[in-house]
């Protein structure tokens, strides 16, 4: 059964993308749940031959359950999905019976290796379609490496052929405020993401005498899920990685080349009319 207001060859596309929607709207959920749950320790300590005092915070339960990774990889499938079926959606405008062997949407280096391997990949896709789809290359891009089609294909590689992509809790904005004996309060910001994993040492630049033999700390920050690979993702959350990604292909890839299947639709339309 078609998707309602899907247009013909796009079924599976937009199938695909409303499943990633659902898988992403769930890892949003449930990440929250986890994060609700973490509960960070914070000890104060000083040491008579250090001149500073300093705090370590560590959280017991720091790994995140598999299931949120595994929602993560059902999502980039969907989205990655979503682009090969575009391909062959759009060779079948040209030809219906098309069984679009060997065509995927391509994530090409550079210009020299998309042309050489356009013939197979987008066999049968209309050419000006093909020039939409060479435009959106990573190498396209400024810089390249924060293209989302490259992000998306780089978690997708990871996912089918790697592992899971493992996620890390880490609190992106830690700030501490410490209320001393003597009625002064320090006040610390964080600037790079505190992972949760292991314990962190913040040093106090104050008086240890005057947290000597115990002072009030209070905490605060936002808790988040990363990802455990490297990339240029950097400090986003795994949902906000997503939903960027997402919103490319359906506002930046989908909405330029949906105009091929408006095309078809309205000349099957014509074609019918001159029939009767």
């Amino acid at each position: 059964m078609a998707l309602r207001n899907s247009l013909p060859w796009m079924e599976s596309v937009d199938a695909k993308m409303i499943r990633a929607h659902e898988h992403l709207e769930a890892l949003e959920r449930e990440t929250l749940e986890y994060l609700s749950t973490i509960k960070p320790t914070l000890v104060l300590k000083t040491a008579p031959n250090e001149p500073w005092p300093w705090l370590v915070m560590w959280v017991d339960d720091h790994i995140p359950p598999i299931r949120l990774s595994v929602l993560l990889g059902d999502c980039v499938h969907n989205m990655r999905s979503a682009l090969d079926n575009l391909v062959c959606g759009l060779a079948r405008t040209v030809v219906p019976s098309c069984a679009c062997k060997g065509t995927a949407f391509p994530y090409r280096e550079n210009e020299a290796d998309f042309d050489a391997n356009a013939s197979r990949e987008l066999a049968g896709v209309p050419i000006n379609a093909r020039k939409i789809i060479k435009q959106l290359q990573p190498w396209c891009d400024t810089p390249p490496s924060r293209n989302p089609l490259l992000i998306l294909n780089k978690l997708s590689n990871i996912d089918k052929h790697r592992s899971c992509n493992l996620a890390l809790a880490y609190n992106r904005n830690a700030g501490f405020r410490v209320h001393a004996n003597d009625g002064t309060i320090l006040e610390l910001s964080c600037h790079e993401a505190l992972y949760l994993g292991e314990p962190q040492t913040i040093t106090l630049p104050i008086n240890p005498a005057s947290v000597t033999p115990s002072a009030r700390v209070e905490a605060s920050g936002t808790f988040a899920l990363g990802l455990c690979e490297e990339g240029s993702w950097n400090n986003l959350a795994i949902t906000e990685v997503l939903k960027l990604c997402f919103d490319h292909i359906e506002k930046n890839v989908i909405s330029r080349l949906k105009p091929f299947f408006e095309m078809h639709t309205s000349s099957g339309a014509e074609q019918e009319v001159a029939q009767v």
